[in-house]
C-alpha cells in the first residue's frame, strides 16, 4: 500500500515539470489574447533538466506502483 501511494504522489508532482512546457505552448499559441505570458510554476520552459525531471519521477513513480500492486 506504501508503495503505491508514493508512486502516485511522484506522478503528481512530475506534472508541475512539464506544465512549464505545456504553458509555454499556450502562451505562444495565444500570445495575442493576453498581453503577459502566463507562468503558473515559475519554471524557464526553455530548461531540459525540467523535462528530464519530469521523466525520472514518472519512471520511478510507475514502477513503485507497478510493485505495489504485484
Amino acid at each position: 500500500r506504501g508503495y503505491i501511494a508514493i508512486g502516485l504522489i511522484l506522478i503528481t508532482i512530475s506534472f508541475v515539470f512539464v506544465f512549464s512546457y505545456v504553458g509555454f505552448i499556450v502562451n505562444k499559441e495565444y500570445a495575442n489574447v493576453t498581453g503577459n505570458p502566463i507562468n503558473v510554476t515559475g519554471l524557464d520552459p526553455q530548461n531540459p533538466i525540467n523535462l528530464l525531471i519530469f521523466g525520472i519521477l514518472v519512471c520511478i513513480g510507475t514502477s513503485l506502483l507497478v510493485k505495489g500492486l504485484l
